[in-house]
């Protein structure tokens, strides 16, 4: 299967390419709404909304999906090109949900903001929530932040898939800026011990088990 020479456009099984365009907190604005309107009229083209809060335009050539890119990108898409750390699947939050303790939104902007361009092996997932509750299944993913009254419980090793694997609450932070400097740093040892790509409970195994991963990550 040949690759595509454009960063940002994936082969597929079907011999056809994909983009993934990255919805920060699951938010779509204006612009990026006309853009997909836009790119609809492809022929052959699927939109779909993944599981992780993105969306991917399926069933493009090289062609269309650099017609595509651009007008995703002129629209103020942020397509995926690399590995960096994705943005956190998210739940809505305050002041909409009478259940959450915290702004999840605001929450996500920072992480993405401050944390999102850390170069990061596949697949660490990031997850909030703004109460135990965890619509979004923040503590069922590589790290996740779920709202408690007096700021944020941390899971760590959590996932789904064949044989899923639900996280280990690892410690609290209390303000974003501790959990973006936690992400952060959770990414790097993630990537330190990842060949090719792994998930955070085989990195935490692979540490001797969670206490060691906490210490290594500098929560203990």
């Amino acid at each position: 299967m040949k690759s595509p020479s454009v960063p940002g456009l994936n082969p597929q099984k079907d011999g056809s390419v994909a983009m993934t365009i990255e919805i920060p907190n699951g938010n779509l604005g204006p612009g990026v709404l006309s853009a997909l309107r836009e790119v609809s009229e492809i022929p052959h083209i699927t939109i779909h909304i993944t599981t992780a809060q993105k969306i991917m335009l399926l069933g493009l050539d090289e062609e269309s999906g650099n017609m595509a890119m651009k007008i995703m990108e002129s629209a103020g898409a942020a397509v995926r090109k690399t590995r960096n750390l994705s943005h956190a699947r998210n739940c809505v939050g305050k002041p909409w949900c009478k259940f959450a303790w915290h702004d999840t939104f605001a929450f996500g902007d920072y992480l993405y903001e401050h944390a999102g361009g850390e170069p990061s092996a596949p697949k660490m997932k990031l997850g909030i929530a703004g109460c135990p509750a965890c619509c979004s299944w923040a503590n069922m993913l590589d790290l996740g932040f779920v709202g408690v009254k007096s700021g944020w419980k941390v899971f760590a090793g959590g996932h789904g898939g064949a044989k899923p694997v639900p996280g280990m609450e690892i410690t609290k932070v209390s303000s974003r800026e501790e959990a973006a400097d936690l992400v952060v740093r959770a990414a790097r040892l993630f990537t330190e011990n990842v060949k090719l790509k792994s998930r955070m409970d085989r990195v935490i195994k692979k540490l001797g088990g969670i206490e060691a991963f906490k210490k290594e990550l500098g929560v203990v």
